[in-house]
């Protein structure tokens, strides 16, 4: 006995690509859906400043995304920042992103 699984022509992964490179000061990262807050992705920021994170689809037809990046770290004192917003970011359908 055997399954037969059929796979469309042209199939298309159903998520986007979200590439964000980070202020080296930033300790965590904090993205959101814009209109109800809801929470895509949080974690806090790798030696590596550039990260790359997957999202749902209907983040690439239009910017619903707001990214916050936090500076937890008590040095230098004062910290530069403590937070800082930014609203309308839109992933990319992969194999977009140069």
């Amino acid at each position: 006995m055997y399954k037969l699984k059929t796979i469309a022509p042209n199939y298309v992964q159903h998520l986007g690509i979200l590439e964000l490179d980070l202020d080296p000061n930033a300790t965590r990262v904090l993205i959101q859906n814009r209109y109800d807050l809801s929470v895509i992705w949080h974690a806090p920021v790798t030696v590596n400043p550039v990260i790359t994170i997957t999202t749902p689809l209907q983040y690439t037809v239009d910017p619903l995304l707001m990214v916050t990046i936090f500076d937890d770290g008590k040095d230098p004192v004062p910290p530069q920042f403590n937070a800082e917003t930014i609203d309308r970011v839109q992933a990319a359908l992969p194999g977009t992103i140069e």
